[in-house]
């Protein structure tokens, strides 16, 4: 299963994406102190999919790559 982590310190709007994300989809979506990427956090909304840093310059541009990794991952998964 996918993991998303959001950092709680980030004041990006990613606070909205984190409620969104965890009533639409069925995958693990979890809020943290500090995901010690403190400079990436400042610049902007971020969240860990497993483990790996997705960036937007927006929080709409950080839904789109959140989905795309999804929507990725989903082909990834069906060509097994």
């Amino acid at each position: 299963m996918i993991n998303v982590c959001f950092c709680k310190k980030n004041k990006h709007e990613t606070k909205k994406l984190y409620k969104f994300l965890k009533q639409t989809y069925t995958i693990k979506v979890k809020r943290k102190g500090c995901l010690g990427k403190c400079k990436t956090c400042k610049k902007g909304p971020f969240a860990l999919i497993d483990g790996e840093m997705v960036k937007g310059n927006t929080v709409d541009e950080l839904f789109c790559e959140v989905t795309y990794r999804l929507a990725k991952d989903w082909w990834e998964f069906r060509r097994k």
